[in-house]
């Protein structure tokens, strides 16, 4: 928790960090066939807020949740210095806590899944948050050999095989389930592909 609170302030500067949220937006944006402008949207391991606020401006609200002090504190000052009165940030732990259930018309997470211990229970609590109906958009790695990050100590995997994603998926009751690539982010040592995962409620 300490590292992302340190990092919190400076989470934006990095330009493939922006890039891969707005990668994720456009592609789920894609997907939602409905009108969204009712839609309640939980974002969750928001950070600084970089996928809520790809959304923000053509939905009902975006509720971010996120463990770090410091990343719910900086994705609040956006919100306020915007005038982005829809949109509000908290700080919860999946590994403890619940989330409200039958509330969220889509659950969005973007490269959070592998800082979550127990995958199976992370993906069951987004779908019960989520109304009959609403959909799943999870984007993280695919499985890698622990380069990725330079600091591992908030890693608790290295990235996914699609069928542990498809199973979490499956044990959680969606339906409708699609995993694909979404993108690549280049690194000095390799090249690492993103998933995006999808099911419905």
């Amino acid at each position: 928790m300490g590292r992302f609170d340190d990092l919190a302030k400076a989470w934006d500067s990095k330009p493939e960090r922006v890039e891969g949220a707005m990668v994720f937006v456009d592609k789920i944006k894609e997907y939602l066939k409905s009108d969204i402008k009712n839609f309640k949207v939980l974002d969750y391991g928001c950070g600084s807020g970089l996928v809520s606020f790809g959304f923000a401006g053509d939905v009902e609200s975006v509720e971010g949740l996120d463990y770090s002090f410091g990343m719910i504190e900086v994705y609040n000052e956006k919100a306020k210095d915007i005038g982005m009165e829809n949109i509000f940030g908290y700080i919860h732990d999946i590994n403890t806590q619940d989330l409200n259930e039958n509330k969220y018309d889509i659950a969005v997470t973007n490269m959070t899944m592998h800082h979550i211990n127990d995958v199976n229970n992370f993906v069951n609590k987004l779908a019960k948050s989520l109304k009959t109906g609403g959909q799943i958009f999870i984007a993280d790695l695919y499985k890698e050999d622990g380069a990725f990050h330079s600091d591992n100590a908030d890693v608790i995997h290295f990235g996914f095989e699609e069928e542990i994603v498809y199973q979490a998926f499956v044990n959680a009751g969606l339906k409708d389930i699609n995993i694909e690539k979404l993108h690549s982010i280049e690194k000095p040592t390799n090249t690492y592909d993103i998933f995006i995962a999808i099911g419905t409620k």
